[in-house]
């Protein structure tokens, strides 16, 4: 196994095709791409080259804290780590980047447990997000 990570300041295409294949293709979403991403923050995640996985890093003034958004792994590489790998690359660029901060992240609600499994906790904000229930986690880096 051999990853590796890169961030961005504009949306990379290999980011777009796993949105597009995880989000729309696989869970229905239609809006997938909106104006936040022109101001993200966009991580891209390799596996011997390959991009396997992605999110993006956006500030919300609505929760009045970073989080992280569109958080999807292509399905072959689901269930092996690799998004708890995402997922701390992700914290340690926050970290880097705006210091130790509380960050939010808006979870499908079938999602939810792997964020809490890497340190997040539901919050009692719950909503439908296209018709998919969705919950408000916190977590403090």
């Amino acid at each position: 196994m051999n990853i590796s990570f890169k961030s961005f300041e504009k949306l990379p295409k290999e980011a777009k095709f796993i949105r597009t294949t995880v989000f729309v293709n696989e869970q229905g979403f239609v809006d997938e791409f909106d104006e936040s991403d022109d101001k993200s923050i966009h991580i891209l995640m390799y596996e011997n080259s390959k991009a396997i996985g992605t999110c993006r890093i956006l500030y919300s003034n609505e929760h009045n804290c970073y989080m992280i958004g569109r958080f999807a792994i292509l399905k072959e590489y689901r269930g092996k780590n690799f998004g708890r790998k995402l997922m701390e690359f992700t914290e340690e660029e926050i970290v880097r980047r705006f210091g130790h901060i509380e960050i939010g992240v808006s979870s499908q609600e079938r999602a939810s447990e792997f964020y809490k499994k890497v340190g997040f906790a539901c919050t009692n904000q719950r909503y439908l997000d296209q018709y998919c229930p969705h919950v408000f986690m916190v977590k403090r880096l």
